[in-house]
């Protein structure tokens, strides 16, 4: 479960929903992989946009198959560790080498197992100088690595899954919490989304092809002046580091000079649903939330400038 610091400081309440302000929502990802067709039928069949991400290089398919592989074995008296190490590199191969590590109090000692080996003219993965060794077999490991290979090459990893989670919590509006872990305030007018949300996570677990559990769970936070300050708190936290990102991310668009149309007014229409979402936090904390007024001004001077040369080139487009 993701680590959680504090969570006193919320007052939660399990009553009539009519009296909180929305929920807590908590959630671990552990090192989730999912195969990706298995991924977009649950999207699918949950109604959620579905992003199909970066599909993983063969080569970092390869190194990271490769790390994956630790053992440790207690035998005759002895310690033994198994596991992948850096090697050569060629024009078309990719070498990692399996090693024995013996431990010892003073000094270690390893001794060579195989090569294993991605050729990328043929995409396949090799075994290259097999040792024999009276205790471990290279091959088992190979087959591992061959295993882990074709799944991390057809499988979404926990990058691409964030992705989709985190298109979910803004959808619902949702905020971080400033506390260690991945904690979220939903506020009341979203709050119906969070079994969406609950189910989702849930339904990943069941198809993560990874040793880690992921864990996801909830709670309602009680409507009171305190809470409300909590929560205010919250949201200028997390909103001014959208607003320095946006501002950033805008910038750099104008001074590239950019002529796409699309991705000006793709930011123009983030920055207003940040406004909205500004005012709708307003209506569920019953306060306004002012103190980024300034920021706001300048994110809707930057918003007008990306909607007149969004305009001016779907203008020249058409001349």
């Amino acid at each position: 479960m993701a680590q959680i610091n504090n969570l006193d400081r919320f007052i939660a309440v399990t009553g009539d929903t009519s009296s909180v302000l929305g929920k807590i929502v908590y959630f671990s990802l552990a090192d989730v992989m999912v195969d990706r067709d298995k991924l977009r039928e649950i999207c699918d069949s949950m109604g959620i946009p579905y992003y199909g991400g970066g599909r993983q290089t063969d080569s970092n398919a390869f190194r990271r198959a490769t790390s994956d592989i630790s053992d440790r074995i207690k035998a005759d008296g002895h310690i033994y560790k198994v596991y992948c190490r850096d090697n050569e590199k060629g024009d078309d191969v990719l070498s990692r080498e399996l090693v024995k590590e013996t431990l010892d109090a003073s000094t270690n000692r390893y001794a060579k197992l195989a090569n294993i080996q991605y050729v990328s003219g043929t995409g396949q993965l090799l075994l290259a100088s097999p040792e024999f060794d009276p205790l471990v077999s290279p091959y088992q490991y190979f087959r591992k690595a061959e295993t882990l290979f074709e799944q991390y090459q057809r499988c979404a990893g926990r990058k691409h899954i964030e992705t989709l989670t985190g298109n979910l919590l803004d959808a619902m509006q949702a905020v971080k919490i400033n506390i260690h872990g991945r904690l979220y305030f939903v506020p009341r007018s979203h709050m119906e989304q969070v079994t969406l949300f609950e189910d989702f996570v849930e339904l990943l677990n069941q198809h993560n092809l990874s040793k880690g559990e992921l864990t996801v769970n909830s709670m309602p936070v009680m409507d009171s002046e305190k809470q409300r300050k909590k929560m205010a708190a919250e949201f200028y936290t997390a909103v001014r580091k959208e607003i320095a990102l946006y501002q950033q991310k805008v910038e750099d668009l104008i001074a590239s000079d950019s002529r796409s149309a699309a991705i000006m007014s793709r930011w123009v229409m983030k920055i207003d649903a940040l406004e909205k979402k500004k005012q709708e936090y307003e209506t569920v904390l019953r306060q306004d939330l002012d103190q980024l007024d300034d920021e706001f001004m300048t994110l809707r001077i930057f918003s007008q400038e990306l909607s007149r040369r969004a305009k001016q080139c779907e203008l020249e487009k058409a001349a």
